[in-house]
């Protein structure tokens, strides 16, 4: 049986192998671990909703390799047609690979895929499309588009127009004007940033958005009440060393259906791709919904 491997050319590491070494070390690392062929695709961003299309429509079993939007087009094609994925770490954060414990070295990546068992995770649905890990809304998706204007009009790298755009966001904090609704419980609110994940996070030093359960069958909302911007930004310092869940005015909410009005469109950051939306805005969680190529937990040292 064959399978189909697609990555987006425009990510970091196929920029630095190039397409053809990067299929080579893909096809290699595939000899030494498992006995099938790779139908491999390395396309530019343009091209990528075609092949992945295709290639879902092609084959049962479907690798990616790209950054956070190219992962949520491949899934919601795998879970229209009951396939499974593989996660190729080739973006930015490689949030999803984290937590399915996958290497992040290429060669590594593809073997420990290549032998690992199918399970079924949980995923978020947002009205009639989805995310994998988070859904965000107020300071976060200010940044990304603040950063991405820079990116365009300055020719910044990502990470530098980031962090001037996470100072902007931060100077200005912005409140948002939310009524959330849950199990039966209606609440007018006001936040500068809230976020909806697909499970808990771990909240500890050095892994960042990082989530411990993945077939938990719920979603949590976590809102920041602070008033102030320096109080933001104590509570990012939080998030970095592992203490915001001490914090008093940080609030974590469980649920498995959430609506949220707002009173205007408002970037929305869905694995970190912006989308501007209006309320009300339906979250819920589908249970088990996508198979993927789940590694063994590693054993601690």
């Amino acid at each position: 049986m064959t399978f189909a491997v697609v990555i987006n050319a425009a990510s970091g590491t196929a920029k630095q192998h190039g397409p053809d070494a990067l299929a080579d070390q893909i096809r290699q690392a595939l000899q030494a671990s498992r006995d099938e062929e790779a139908e491999i695709h390395i396309v530019p961003p343009e091209q990528l909703p075609e092949t992945l299309q295709a290639m879902a429509a092609r084959h049962e079993e479907l690798w990616v390799g790209g950054g956070d939007g190219t992962l949520r087009s491949a899934a919601e094609l795998v879970i229209q047609r009951n396939g499974t994925l593989g996660v190729l770490p080739l973006g930015t954060m490689n949030l999803l690979a984290r937590d399915l414990n996958i290497p992040l070295e290429i060669e590594k990546a593809v073997q420990a895929i290549a032998q690992a068992p199918v399970d079924a995770i949980d995923v978020g649905r947002i009205n009639d499309g989805i995310f994998l890990n988070k859904s965000a809304l107020g300071l976060y998706p200010e940044m990304v588009v603040d950063r991405e204007r820079r990116r365009r009009l300055m020719e910044m790298d990502k990470w530098p127009a980031m962090l001037q755009a996470a100072w902007r966001a931060l100077r200005r904090h912005r409140q948002l004007e939310i009524t959330i609704g849950y199990r039966g419980v209606e609440r007018q609110i006001e936040s500068p940033a809230l976020v909806v994940a697909v499970g808990p996070y771990e909240f500890r030093a050095g892994r960042l958005f990082g989530r411990t359960d993945l077939k938990s069958g719920e979603l949590r909302v976590y809102v920041s009440h602070k008033k102030n911007w320096l109080g933001s930004a104590g509570q990012m310092a939080k998030l970095f060393l592992g203490t915001l869940e001490d914090d008093a005015e940080f609030e974590t909410i469980q649920a498995e259906h959430i609506v949220i009005d707002l009173p205007r469109s408002k970037p929305v950051a869905n694995d970190g791709e912006i989308d501007m939306l209006s309320g009300p805005i339906r979250y819920a969680v589908m249970p088990h919904a996508l198979k993927v190529r789940r590694p063994a937990e590693p054993a601690c040292e």
